[in-house]
């Protein structure tokens, strides 16, 4: 017989293990799932395959998250502009109270999200063992860490990390201008000339390009000008006058400069002599045939100033705090030396660290692709686009007065005046709304 105290011990032992086999086995059976975060972005063809393809590497080394993009674009590919479309479906589902953990966003539009509580700012995720260094920090390149911090209440804070950044260039058909003895335009008086000269021996136009408002800004930059100043319009006056009839008197009085939404296919096919663009085009002129093209920064005016594009990262609020955490880490990726080092190389745009630009593997690549060293020596002259929260309207006002002009329904002046007086109705009524 089993004496009744060794028993009772037994007993308990036995439900002693029994009980922690059931928690080993739970913890076994209910491991912790996955975060899943969802990244929007307006990146397509080429870019898009290379940046699905940093998507499942980084859930590769990291199991603990999930990332799934979403390619949101425009229904129209031709026409249709992909970042609006990405504004307009956070818009969307802001409203819903769905939008999406991390997404890309322009630095006008970080200025409206703040406004309405809808990012969390990165200086939240930089302390800690996940975080940040500030050697990390003084590693971006200083104009785009710089356009990626906000004021607050609470002070200066980086809400967003830059990723697809370029800057604006000028090409130009090498052989038309070997052809004709030309050299590139280093001033905006030479870019006329050499317009001129190009429509006059090849019967082609000297320059093709998109009006629109960056257009309006090269020159004005360029001419010592701002977009907004004290909360008002800024390109107004006789400057903006000046601006807006250079381009005008290019196209009508020269006949040397075609506006066109077709100007990057028709350079591309030799049909115009110069183009203006970001530094982001330059892959895709390398690979196309019979294209003998270089690369210059764009005309001076008084000074050097030129603006530069691209989206930044941002995480949103209404995510939560491990959904955060998560989009963090993944926004970090993405942002590390050796990832934005491989994102430019495989789709033109700049490298957002120093380092990397410093790296060997980048300036391996630049010294076989020479172009691409323009776009860094430019970066010395680089300048933000406003980023007040009416900028994206404001665009739009800037963008029609371009069309109005170009197209002869209003002139230089009335063109230059209605926009000043729209831009400054809607600065006004905003400020009045704060």
């Amino acid at each position: 017989m089993v004496p009744k105290v060794r028993l009772a011990t037994a007993m308990a032992l036995a439900l002693v293990l029994t009980a922690l086999t059931l928690v080993w086995g739970s913890g076994r059976s209910e491991a912790k799932s996955p975060v899943e975060i969802e990244f929007w972005h307006a990146m397509s063809r080429s870019r898009g395959e290379l940046l699905e393809s940093l998507v499942q590497r980084f859930n590769r080394a990291n199991p603990d998250v999930v990332v799934k993009s979403r390619f949101v674009g425009s229904a129209n590919p031709r026409l249709g502009n992909d970042y609006n479309a990405l504004y307009g479906k956070i818009l969307e589902h802001l409203a819903r109270g769905t939008p999406p953990d991390i997404s890309q966003v322009y630095e006008n539009w970080t200025t409206q999200l703040v406004e309405i509580n809808a990012l969390t700012p990165m200086d939240q995720f930089l302390s800690g063992p996940d975080g940040m260094s500030q050697k990390d920090l003084n590693d971006f390149v200083p104009i785009f860490r710089e356009a990626n911090i906000f004021p607050t209440a609470q002070g200066n804070k980086l809400y967003t990390l830059p990723f697809n950044k370029s800057i604006y260039v000028l090409y130009y058909n090498r052989a038309i201008f070997r052809e004709l003895g030309l050299a590139p335009p280093e001033t905006w008086e030479d870019l006329r000339h050499a317009a001129r000269t190009i429509k006059k021996a090849k019967g082609i136009p000297g320059l093709g390009f998109l009006p629109s408002v960056d257009i309006f800004g090269h020159y004005l930059y360029a001419h010592g000008g701002q977009f907004i100043q004290s909360d008002q319009a800024a390109f107004g006056g006789q400057r903006g006058i000046e601006d807006l009839k250079f381009w005008v008197d290019m196209v009508h009085t020269d006949g040397s400069a075609q506006p066109s939404t077709d100007a990057q296919d028709q350079f591309q096919k030799g049909q115009t002599g110069m183009y203006i663009e970001t530094t982001s085009r330059i892959g895709g002129f390398q690979r196309a045939k019979d294209l003998d093209f270089g690369v210059v920064m764009l005309p001076r005016g008084t000074t050097r100033a030129y603006q530069f594009a691209g989206t930044n990262l941002a995480i949103f609020s209404q995510s939560t705090p491990e959904e955060q955490k998560a989009a963090w880490r993944f926004s970090k990726f993405l942002t590390s030396p050796e990832i934005t080092t491989e994102w430019a190389i495989g789709t033109g745009y700049l490298p957002v660290r120093e380092s990397a630009i410093r790296g060997r593997k980048y300036q391996d690549y630049i010294r076989a692709n020479p172009q691409y060293s323009v776009g860094i020596e430019a970066l010395k002259y680089a300048t933000v686009q406003p980023r007040v929260s009416a900028w994206e309207s404001i665009r739009g006002i800037l963008d029609d007065a371009m069309f109005e002009a170009l197209s002869r329904k209003y002139t230089s002046e009335d063109a230059i005046q209605k926009a000043v007086s729209l831009s400054n109705d809607l600065l006004s009524y905003l400020q009045g709304k704060r």
